[in-house]
């Protein structure tokens, strides 16, 4: 029994990391061209899949860049939950934003967004995934503030830490300025106020907040 758990779940890793190569195998010809408008063929070829996996992992042509863009999600909440437990939450989330892929590479950034809004499908992808981070930035936050991860502070923290991401990285593109996403982000955070990523102060104030 435990062989075959292991097998199917060794079967899974695989296939979700095919997914992520070829979505950003995808999102990087995008990017390069400035474009979308290449077929599955194409898209198949460049990412080193046959047509056959593509729509296997990628239904919908635009569904292509999601792994991408979820991928980054995961990769900044799991540095935001590895950094020192004493350093304040807000400054963790603005550490781990900094070194992400769309504060590090603001020019991609812009192309990819430009992409993005090719079609509602595309930009639709994009919301979806912001839109599923709030649960696990919400579960991130908890475990640093010491509170319910199902509570209503966690899950209005989350809220506000996707929110936060999505304007900083859309205002980015839409004003073309050179005021990059990290300092928007931190912008965002500054706004809320501080005492909602507070650690909870004493037991009482945390199981109130379970």
């Amino acid at each position: 029994m435990d062989v075959q758990t292991r097998t199917a779940r060794e079967v899974k890793e695989e296939k979700e990391r095919t997914m992520l190569d070829a979505s950003r195998a995808a999102v990087e010809l995008f990017i390069d061209h400035g474009s979308s408008s290449f077929t599955i063929r194409e898209l198949a070829a460049h990412a080193g899949i046959s047509e056959r996996s593509f729509y296997r992992y990628f239904p919908r042509k635009e569904d292509v860049v999601r792994p991408f863009l979820a991928a980054g999600s995961e990769r900044i909440a799991a540095e935001v939950a590895g950094r020192p437990v004493d350093e304040p939450l807000s400054t963790a989330l603005v550490h781990a934003w900094s070194g992400s892929w769309a504060a590090t590479h603001v020019e991609q950034l812009r192309a990819l967004h430009g992409i993005l809004r090719e079609s509602e499908a595309f930009r639709a992808q994009w919301l979806q995934v912001i839109t599923d981070s709030e649960l696990l930035w919400s579960r991130v936050i908890a475990e640093r503030l010491g509170i319910g991860p199902r509570s209503y502070r966690a899950a209005l923290a989350g809220a506000v830490v996707a929110a936060a991401i999505r304007l900083s990285t859309q205002a980015y593109d839409d004003t073309g300025g050179d005021e990059d996403p990290t300092r928007m982000f931190a912008t965002a955070l500054e706004l809320v106020g501080p005492s909602l990523f507070t650690p909870a102060e004493s037991e009482a104030e945390s199981e109130a907040e379970s």
